[in-house]
């Protein structure tokens, strides 16, 4: 099931940028970027400020997490409050290039390629799936069976978290060895 709403998610994710063309969608990836350089730069200090505003469920002797050993998920709660801080980074910069795209919308009619809507359509579905990458990595925090259930049972979502090429390695080193 979660294999397929992933699979719905990024099908919209083309169909969206294929209908923006390369031009605006172009702008919306660098966005994306700078707003994922922003919030590597700032997410270990917020991290640590946001531990009084967002509750993280405790991590009993019996808990079992897919991806971390027992050891470690005692200590997962600072992880979780680096990833909320920089998702929540990446939502301000996100939020930050959907305003400058309001003055840009012309940039819908410019075409740069033969192709053009392709191009455009790719470029989203790839930013839907490190969007969704992100999300699931968060969800292998929670101390809760029923996600960590999901997670053994749906190879697409397990394909995500652990074998995303380059950016399962990099999350796990700013969120896990980084901050732990």
């Amino acid at each position: 099931m979660i294999g397929f709403i992933i699979f719905l998610l990024l099908l919209f994710s083309f169909y969206t940028g294929a209908r923006r063309a390369t031009a605006l969608q172009l702008i919306y990836t660098i966005g994306g970027i700078l707003s994922f350089f922003l919030a590597m730069g700032l997410y270990e200090q917020w991290g640590q400020k946001i531990e009084l505003y967002i509750p993280y469920l405790s991590v009993t002797p019996e808990t079992e997490m897919v991806y971390y050993s027992q050891e470690l998920s005692f200590d997962l709660d600072k992880a979780y409050y680096a990833a909320v801080a920089f998702i929540g980074w990446l939502l301000i910069g996100w939020l930050v290039t959907k305003l400058v795209m309001i003055f840009l919308r012309n940039l819908r009619f410019t075409r740069i390629l033969e192709d053009d809507w392709l191009a455009a359509g790719i470029l989203n579905t790839v930013l839907m799936y490190i969007t969704i990458l992100l999300f699931l990595k968060v969800l292998t925090m929670l101390p809760v069976d029923a996600i960590q259930n999901m997670f053994n049972r749906s190879f697409t979502a397990d394909f995500i978290v652990d074998k995303t090429p380059f950016l399962s390695n990099m999350l796990d080193k700013l969120w896990i060895t980084n901050i732990i």
